[in-house]
């Protein structure tokens, strides 16, 4: 079965330790580097895919945050994590307000909690909406399309905010 792999959490153990939501070709690389999936929601990720000798534990951001707040120490955070169905989003826009951009905040606030001031962000193109020329230039204009562009957006404003005030140092 070719199921995608799950969002989830790594971990590496003994010296560097990371916490990464999202992503399943990032999960399958961390997974060949030693860093094991701790958390997965499974909402749009199966159980049976995830890499053999990892972790699973099943939960959201907040489960991610008791994790950050737990005995290990964590360099930093890389949140991959997110509903991403452009479609769904225009139908359900509460689903990504809350998923991408509330259990984003949940996560930062976590981070804070733990004194976890790294993280990386996988935000989207569709934060661009139509963008005016391919490739995007990073300082295009953003004018998101869709809520799921939107939520996104929201997220990238939180971290430039956090980082201000905090020194959470987005990379």
């Amino acid at each position: 079965m070719n199921a995608a792999p799950p969002s989830g959490l790594y971990l590496t153990r003994p010296e560097e330790l990371r916490l990464l939501p999202g992503a399943a070709e990032a999960v399958r690389t961390l997974n060949r580097r030693g860093h094991r999936v701790v958390v997965d929601d499974l909402s749009s990720g199966f159980a049976d895919a995830v890499p053999e000798g990892a972790e699973f534990v099943r939960g959201d951001m907040a489960v991610a945050a008791g994790i950050l707040a737990g005995p290990d120490r964590f360099e930093g955070v890389a949140h991959l994590a997110a509903r991403s169905l452009i479609d769904d989003s225009v139908r359900r826009p509460e689903r990504y307000w809350r998923g991408n951009t509330q259990q984003s905040l949940v996560l930062l606030d976590g981070m804070l909690a733990a004194g976890v001031s790294r993280i990386v962000f996988s935000s989207t193109a569709a934060t661009y909406g139509q963008p005016e020329r391919v490739p995007i230039p990073e300082d295009a204009p953003t004018r998101p399309a869709n809520p799921y562009g939107a939520s996104k957006l929201a997220v990238d404003g939180a971290l430039a905010d956090y980082a201000w005030a905090h020194t959470v140092s987005p990379r």
